[in-house]
């Protein structure tokens, strides 16, 4: 297993990758920074190349 295959979340509204925390027994996460409802989940990889993270860090 790679770095890449890592299970990572993305705060929309902090614009960077969060910790985040399960809701319920669903596929439903709040950010533990600003407490957003608004996580999205993935790969490292697909998280880099949906939000441009990369692009954004060097900006």
């Amino acid at each position: 297993m790679t770095d890449t295959c890592k299970i990572i979340f993305y705060c929309k509204d902090c614009e960077k990758i969060v910790d985040a925390e399960k809701i319920n027994n669903k596929y439903n996460y709040t950010c533990k920074v600003c407490k957003s409802k608004q996580v999205a989940f993935g790969t490292e990889q697909s998280i880099n190349s949906f939000y441009r993270i990369k692009d954004k860090e060097e900006k």
